[in-house]
Parts: C-alpha cells; structure tokens; sequence
C-alpha cells in the first residue's frame, strides 16, 4: 500500500464503487484508494448466497451487514427496529432485494426545490439514470429518453425473467376494480398506478455493485475501518481533509480529496468522529469541533412499514413459496412478487393530520401542493411457515415526515453509534399507514381479491384488520410488528451539510457521497438513485 493518494473514498457501497471506478478510469491516472469496513463478499463462503437473489433472507445478520439496531422508539411503545446494511465491498447491493426503482418525478422536484437548483430534479437526474443501466427491454425510441442500453447495471422485469406467477393477473383484477391503473413503466417518472416490478438483475444473479462497475485500477483496503478524516486547520484560518485515519491509528493521506461515502448511518458518524458537527454533541466525547455543523446526524429518514400474512383459497395451484407446485426454475430470478402500487394519501384526510402536527402551510405544504406517491403497496408470494399457504403484503409510509438522528455513543469507531429514527412520530406518518392498510383489505373485497385469500393470516392475540378497522386496533399491530426496508437517508442533507457538488461546507477536499445527501425521502426503493448519485460526483469532482 502507498503513503499517499489522489483519492481516498471512505465506504464501498455502490456510490463509493461507482465513484471510484469512474476517478480510476480517468485518463491523468489517478491514484485511488477505496477503504470498505467489510470483506470481498465474493471471498467468503457466503458468495453462492450473495449471487443468488430467493436466498437474501439468508444474509442478514452475517458477518456482510452491520445488523444494526435502532434504539428504543418511543413512538412505537419501546419497539426496536433491525435497519440491516451492507458490510462489504459493495455495500447494501450484497445483501439488498434488488428492486431497480428511481422514484417518482415529484420527488426530485422537491429535492430541486429544497437545494435551490433545478438540477437535481427530474430531468437533472435522466442523464445519470441512463448512465447507470443496461435497460432489459429492447431499444425503442419511446424509451431511448428514460433508459440506457450500455450501462454497467443490467436490470430485468418480472416478465424479461420468465416469471410467470399464477397470481399475476388475478391482482391486476383485483387491483384495477379498485380503480388503479397499470403504468407501463415503473421507471418513467409517474410511479401512479399499478407497476410491474424492476430488479438489478444479471442472468438471474444478483448485481453487485463491486462487480458491475470495475475496481481494476482501484486499490481496494478490505475489511479496514476508517475513525476519521483527518482536517488541518491552515494558517487562514480554513480547513481542509488532508486524509484519514484508521481505527488502528495508522494514517492515509491524500493530495487531492476524502470522500465518505460510508452510508446513512456510518457517515455521520465518521463526520462526528473527525470533529465536524454541533460542539455539545463533540465535547461530550471529548472530540475538539473543527467544523461547526449542526445538522450532521439529523433528518434520518425510512420507509416504515405494515406487514401482513393472508391465507390463500387455492394454495394448490403453486402460487407460493413451498408449495409443491411452485417448480417453474424462472422463479429462482428474482423475487417472488409482480407489482408494485403506488398512490397518493387521502388529501382531506392528509391535511387534518399535517394541520395536527402543527403545520401552518396549508395548501403551501410539498405534500398537498403537488401529486406525491405517499403510499406503497406491495405483495410477495411467501409467508411464514414456507408451506405454500400463506402470502404477505408490506404497505410502506413512502415519503414520511417523522425525521430522527445519528448519534455518536462513543469516541470509539468500532462502536456503533445510537440510531434513533423516530418512527411513526407524526400524525401525517399515522395516517399514511392506516390508509395503506385499509386499501389491502378493500382489495381482498372485490370479487378477484376473494378468489385470492380466505382472510389474514392473524398473529396470536389480535383480531384481524379490515377496511373498517379503529386506528388504535390498526397502530397496535404496527407497534407490536414494526417493520422497514432499509432505505435510510438524509443524515448529511444537502444544502445543511453538504453542497451540490457533495462538497462538505467548512473543509475543502472533503465531500459526501451517499444516501446520507439525500435531503427528502425517494418514493421507491433507493439503490438506482445511489448509483446515479456516485456517477454526478464523478462529473462534479472530474469537472473541476
């Protein structure tokens, strides 16, 4: 290993892999350091189960994710709350579910809007999304403006696969009596409707971030975790990140930048440890504050949600995993589910709950102003016991504004720090997720949904939920079974924390480049929008 680099970036998730790669394969040549906390997941004996997507269940708690907990959440009556996350060369992409979706329009209108810079909406996002992607579907000038053809990240639809699920068009019934229309592209900007679910998927197997964007000209530090940046105070008074140190003590220097791209939960962390963030949260820890920068740790942000099992009428017919007549070899490409429904809350309803809360915008407020996808529904072909009997539905609070914070517990690296996301602490989050669930049960109403299920599946000690259900009956199961997917955002916001360029306000050659920038929730799951992310950091700091 070298003395000294051109780069270093802290974290090999896919926006650390992304980013790396791109500096790598510039043509001065730069000298790139990627430091991962994690193993190779490919030189374990957990790889066969890293390549194949029906085996991610088998991942978490392993030694590839940094199982972390969060603490007890008053709002959820003490519940703890498992936010799993990648620990390896390619981070969350080794043990996440694949789905390959960006989000809604909306969202990045807001995102622009919050940053004050047109760029980071929609169409701002386009060239960095097609960058990013091998689109599964053959080149047709409807959709040469929306998707790439040469992108590192292939992906594949449940149909490009070959899955053929029996329960397919019984749900679109179901969900089209209910007045929800198909969106032909769940990619195209309005997720509105009914979608057939997107997954980053080669031949089958699972993308890895580390194996889809090449690393050749990196050089890659395993299994080494960083405590700090290390920042110089120089005789003008500014900062600036001259390297990093390990959590053995040894330092790395780098002549030109640090980038931490250590994931919403490692980030602040890192940040804190290296003494930028509030001076009360430092001192307590005996940490000296280089930089002043309140919001570091704060507007943590998930996607939380309400998991239930139903029973099926027919199980015989194979439409779930463990039934003897789930055999079709095509299943094995991806997840067991088809769709994916995204809706708008209530307004009425919606504006009650933000007026609750304490709001005072009104009609003025982003998620009354302009259509927004608050709501999604989702139904894989599993339950529990896997005897092929049982389904379950998720409906997740896709744009929350409960926000939480990273905390340091202590001075130590190795120690991880306290997560408290602040889960279903608003009115507005409450009500989203009390209307999800109501829409499953008006779903399992219409006449195709009875030809679907009996009835839930209830856990032992509650009475099954139905379209009439109390909030109170409703929250209690949220409280008893507390659920998310792991898309945690928004610890080192842009525009409190970081630039536009992901440019840390305070130290020079220092940025952030992950899902921690992310400043509002992304209706969707969050890989596409972290790769693209890694990919505008390689123009921002190439640019310049």
């Amino acid at each position: 290993m070298s003395d000294e680099y051109d780069f270093i970036i802290v974290g090999a998730g896919p926006a650390g892999t992304v980013l790396s790669s791109r500096l790598s394969q510039h043509p001065s040549s730069p000298r790139v350091l990627l430091i991962e906390a994690g193993p190779d997941p490919m030189k374990t004996e957990l790889a066969n189960d890293v390549a194949e997507p029906t085996k991610v269940t088998l991942l978490r708690g392993t030694r590839l994710d940094w199982n972390y907990e969060s603490e007890p959440q008053e709002s959820l009556r003490g519940a703890k709350v498992y936010m799993g996350a990648g620990k390896a060369v390619g981070g969350s992409t080794t043990i996440n579910y694949g789905l390959w979706t960006r989000g809604d329009a909306g969202d990045y209108s807001e995102w622009a809007r919050l940053v004050n810079n047109k760029s980071w909406g929609w169409e701002g996002f386009l060239p960095y999304f097609r960058k990013t992607e091998t689109h599964y579907a053959a080149f047709t000038p409807a959709d040469w403006k929306n998707h790439g053809y040469d992108g590192p990240v292939y992906t594949a639809s449940v149909t490009s696969s070959g899955r053929n699920y029996p329960l397919r068009e019984p749900l679109r019934q179901a969900w089209s009596s209910m007045g929800i229309n198909e969106v032909v592209d769940i990619n195209g900007g309005n997720l509105e409707g009914m979608a057939e679910v997107v997954e980053a998927r080669t031949r089958g197997k699972r993308v890895v971030a580390a194996g889809a964007y090449s690393l050749d000209k990196v050089e890659v530090l395993s299994e080494t975790l960083v405590k700090r940046v290390v920042v110089e105070r120089l005789s003008d008074g500014s900062n600036v990140a001259s390297g990093v140190e390990l959590a053995n003590g040894a330092i790395i220097e780098a002549k030109k930048e640090i980038v931490v791209s250590a994931g919403s939960i490692r980030t602040p962390q890192v940040l804190l440890l290296s003494g930028i963030g509030p001076k009360e949260k430092l001192s307590k820890h005996g940490i000296e504050q280089t930089v002043d920068s309140p919001e570091v740790g704060k507007n943590l942000w998930d996607h939380l949600g309400m998991w239930q099992m139903w029973k099926l009428r027919h199980p015989e017919i194979g439409a779930s995993v463990g039934s003897p007549a789930w055999t079709s070899s095509a299943f094995l490409n991806g997840n067991p589910l088809d769709w994916s429904v995204a809706v708008s809350a209530p307004k009425e309803g919606l504006r009650a709950a933000l007026e609750h809360d304490g709001d005072k915008q009104g009609e003025e407020h982003p998620l009354l102003k302009a259509r927004r996808m608050d709501i999604c529904l989702m139904m894989q072909y599993v339950g529990m016991p896997l005897d092929g009997t049982l389904i379950s539905t998720y409906a997740l609070n896709y744009i929350p504004t409960s926000r939480g914070d990273v905390t340091l517990e202590s001075s130590d690296p190795k120690t991880n720090p306290l997560i408290n996301p602040n889960h279903f602490s608003t009115e507005a989050d409450r009500y989203r997720l009390r209307e999800g669930t109501k829409m499953f049960a008006k779903m399992w109403h219409t006449p195709a949904g009875r030809d679907i299920v009996v009835g839930e599946a209830v856990p032992e000690g509650f009475s099954p939920l139905n379209e009439n259900s109390t909030d109170e009956e409703i929250d209690a199961r949220i409280f008893a079974f507390p659920n998310t997917i792991q898309h945690p955002g928004g610890t080192a916001s842009m525009g409190k924390v970081v630039d536009t360029d992901f440019r840390v306000f305070g130290v020079q050659g220092l940025r952030v480049v992950d899902a921690s920038v992310i400043p509002t929730p992304i209706s969707s799951p969050i890989q596409a929008c972290v790769y693209a992310l890694g990919e505008r950091a390689a123009d921002s700091i190439l640019g310049s």
